[in-house]
């Protein structure tokens, strides 16, 4: 039987990602001078979102980090609304046993932030974190709400090779490589 979804793809440059591209086009908005405590605040807000990523935490900041319409994309879905967005989070965040973000790099361009970031997972049973870098890029809005999310993260190595059959393709695929 067909899907009558489209795989998600973390880069293919679709017609959403498009239209994304134009309605959170920073010049439609006023963003706050590099360097300001204005941008740090809002810079700050994502970084307690993420580095504090539990489920307490997530449900009472991201409604107020996260504008209601947004382009949320990473390695798995595609969000337009914040109040889609908040329950796969909190999925995420059950269906593992920790998970911590460090904030490397923050690199502001044309009043857009691209942040470099190590994600740690500690899956259920395990007793050891397992690490992976990736690089986000965020825009906002005049009130300093996050209307535009585009991750770039490989999740190969720590989420697929922990199912058997995407383990196994895996390690065929490389070893032919």
């Amino acid at each position: 039987m067909r899907s009558h979804h489209p795989m998600h793809s973390q880069s293919n440059l679709d017609i959403t990602y498009q239209n994304a591209l134009g309605w959170t086009d920073p010049s439609h908005f006023k963003i706050p001078e590099s360097g300001s405590d204005a941008e740090c605040a809002m810079l700050e807000q994502v970084e307690d979102l993420f580095t504090d990523y539990t489920y307490d935490n997530l449900q009472v900041k991201l409604p107020k980090v996260y504008a209601e319409k947004i382009y949320f994309r990473d390695a798995f879905k595609q969000f337009n609304a914040s109040s889609q967005l908040l329950p796969y989070m909190l999925q995420g965040v059950n269906a593992v046993a920790g998970v911590q973000f460090v904030f490397n790099h923050t690199m502001r361009s044309k009043d857009e932030f691209f942040i470099e970031w190590t994600m740690s997972i500690r899956f259920k049973g395990k007793e050891d974190f397992e690490s992976s870098i990736g690089m986000s890029r965020f825009r906002f809005d005049s009130e300093g709400q996050v209307i535009f999310h585009q991750d770039y993260w490989d999740p190969t190595t720590l989420i697929y090779k922990k199912i058997p059959i995407a383990k196994q393709l895996i390690g065929f695929v490389q070893k032919r490589l």
